[in-house]
């Protein structure tokens, strides 16, 4: 059936690609066009790597399908350079994960501290404080289930030593929580002034922090499964405040790493205002010039790029 978007759907079929082992690999991608200088180490990379997760970084290096047939690499693309790219993004997750343990940890502080002092130490139980109660109650659920086999060491002396009221405070119960259901937690807080208060520990508005904070633990949940993050775009774009100078420069951007990188350098300044975190990620671009640029949302000349004025 073909759509209004002119693209084609075809019915589901059944799966019969069969399994290749290292070799054979190897061998269907020397027959695709791709220059392997040195098989001893290609097939220890598949082997550790695996060719699943290899073939993450080897797509866009390939030409459009012809007649059906398998895609051709472009010309005089080498193992090598892809292995490279390979490592380049594992040291981008690194060094990505650097920041968001920052932010993460003094996320869940904040809403700690502003909500303990606001509504009490237990606030979180009560459907009164928040604007869904259904994705209140779905919270509930994942607590409850948390705290029958509880991992933290501080909740399970809690519930050993106590069992009035049934759950622990605040401060205990958000670092048991997974940084994505804090995030939601934030959201559905009723009182804008108490999210903004949260807030003010990253000088943002709610509105903001709420968009940035799904791109973070996007993100976030990337590095720790170790997926690809170079060439990756955004599932949702993020607010861009309508003050910040490079405002209509990163609306052109706002699906790619640039708009990421922004977002993680804005949120680390206020709360570790002496990091090295962006010349960090300059570094590693210029230790890995070959691979950064248009593909992530910085322009052809991407030390000239307006991100790092």
């Amino acid at each position: 059936m073909r759509t209004t978007a002119g693209c084609l759907f075809m019915g589901k079929q059944k799966y019969t690609k069969p399994r290749l082992n290292v070799d054979e690999q190897i061998e269907l991608l020397k027959q695709q066009g791709l220059i392997i200088n040195d098989a001893q180490q290609a097939h220890h990379v598949l082997k550790v790597v695996g060719y699943y997760r290899f073939s993450g970084y080897l797509h866009p290096f390939k030409l459009p399908h012809q007649n059906n047939s398998r895609r051709s690499f472009k010309q005089n693309i080498t193992f090598d350079y892809i292995w490279q790219l390979y490592q380049f993004d594992r040291e981008l997750r690194l060094l990505v994960s650097d920041a968001i343990e920052k932010i993460e940890v003094a996320f869940r502080a904040s809403i700690a501290d502003v909500t303990s002092k606001e509504y009490g130490l237990f606030w979180y139980t009560e459907s009164q404080f928040y604007r869904n109660i259904s994705q209140h109650n779905a919270l509930m659920r994942k607590i409850d289930d948390s705290l029958k086999k509880p991992e933290e060491v501080f909740v399970q002396h809690y519930l050993e030593k106590y069992n009035d009221p049934k759950y622990p405070p605040i401060w205990m119960m958000i670092e048991s929580l997974s940084f994505g259901t804090c995030s939601k937690l934030f959201s559905n807080i009723q009182s804008i002034s108490v999210r903004n208060n949260i807030s003010d520990l990253f000088e943002q508005h709610t509105t903001v922090l709420e968009s940035w904070m799904k791109v973070v633990v996007w993100i976030r949940n990337i590095c720790a499964h170790h997926a690809r993050l170079w060439n990756r775009w955004l599932v949702e774009a993020p607010i861009i405040p309508k003050n910040e100078p490079l405002h209509g420069y990163l609306l052109n951007q706002n699906r790619k790493f640039l708009v990421c990188a922004y977002i993680l350098d804005k949120l680390l300044k206020p709360i570790a205002a002496n990091n090295h975190w962006k010349k960090n990620l300059f570094n590693l671009f210029d230790e890995y010039s070959q691979f950064p640029g248009l593909t992530m949302g910085f322009n052809k000349e991407w030390k000239h790029d307006p991100f790092w004025e």
